[in-house]
């Protein structure tokens, strides 16, 4: 129900051509989904980049040919990031020494970066591997999950060290056009998405995406939490915009149809909300439901984000009443 209005397909490294002033540089990450598009957007007599990438020496030097011959050396005006997550910050700090530009985020995202930079205190250790524990994973998996490494430390070197916030509602000015600013929860506790009213552009980072739903997960230091509840309530808000939006997302293409796209991640998540008010007609583990959900031959990197997600909805149909949480060691989860 999508339509695509852009059929060039991108390089890595060579900014593309999206609207008047806007264009997309995708850049490569390591990941299963290997890629992630990042915008620059003219601004007055020079450049404003939303999103920077994750750190690595092959990013180093395509950025260095993008400012050196796109960009053709001109000023960077600012760097926006719409959340903390690696593949969106990593490159934060490096732009900034290169440009001295001045970066710009939400507060709650600026202070989370900072907190993903750090390692894990003993008693953080401890408390992560409970969280595990408690979800019904084995100790072979959690003593893997505890030694893996994770994207903070290849992927974002050094965290932005000073900023200027975003502040949800208000609007930031790029070559003397307002762009508004949208915050929401659910993927990352304070994900910025900037809004054109008059041009109808939407660059929407993660919140919304053409081909995958973004990952919704409870964490370990805040276990008890609702996330899948404000990512909903996000969706909701965004259903409000122009159906006829262009759609500038994070990864996979420009697309038309906001609002059928937004049914369809509710709908996503409904219909996973249902399959576990089924499945948990008997007690079951946390484990048990992320392979209901998602099978039982998930890579380390995913079985972490599986957690998480699956957390998520059993968190939601407890705070709703359908679902109710029993045990100390490990957690059986039953429907009401």
């Amino acid at each position: 129900m999508l339509t695509f209005p852009i059929d060039t397909k991108p390089e890595f490294g060579i900014p593309m051509k999206v609207e008047e002033g806007i264009f997309l540089l995708k850049m490569p990450i390591p990941y299963t989904l290997d890629h992630i598009n990042l915008w620059l957007l003219r601004d007055v007599e020079g450049w404003t980049i939303v999103d920077s990438g994750f750190y690595s020496e092959e990013s180093v030097l395509l950025w260095n040919k993008v400012l050196t011959d796109f960009c053709d050396n001109e000023p960077i005006q600012k760097i926006i990031i719409t959340h903390f997550h690696p593949d969106h910050v990593g490159m934060a700090q490096w732009l900034a020494h290169k440009t001295n530009a001045t970066v710009h985020m939400s507060q709650i995202e600026y202070l989370t970066t900072h907190m993903a930079c750090q390692d894990y205190s003993d008693e953080q250790k401890v408390v992560r591997c409970q969280y595990f524990e408690r979800f019904g994973l084995g100790q072979e998996e959690v003593g893997k999950l505890q030694n893996r490494i994770g994207g903070y430390v290849v992927g974002v070197p050094e965290a932005p060290i000073s900023y200027q916030r975003l502040v949800d509602g208000e609007s930031i000015l790029i070559n003397n056009e307002a762009w508004h600013l949208l915050q929401f929860s659910g993927h990352s506790p304070g994900h910025i998405c900037l809004h054109h009213k008059q041009r109808d552009l939407l660059i929407s980072g993660d919140q919304v995406l053409p081909n995958i739903s973004p990952n919704i997960s409870v964490n370990f230091n805040e276990p008890e939490g609702n996330p899948l509840a404000d990512y909903l309530e996000s969706l909701d808000s965004l259903s409000t915009l122009s159906n006829e939006t262009t759609v500038l997302p994070s990864h996979g293409r420009v697309f038309n149809g906001l609002r059928e796209r937004l049914t369809v991640l509710k709908d996503g998540h409904h219909k996973s909300l249902d399959q576990l008010r089924s499945f948990c007609q008997s007690g079951r583990s946390g484990l048990e439901v992320i392979e209901e959900l998602y099978g039982n031959r998930l890579s380390l990197f995913n079985l972490s984000l599986g957690t998480g997600e699956a957390m998520a909805h059993l968190n939601y149909l407890i705070e709703i009443g359908d679902m109710s949480r029993t045990g100390d060691a490990v957690y059986q989860y039953k429907t009401n």
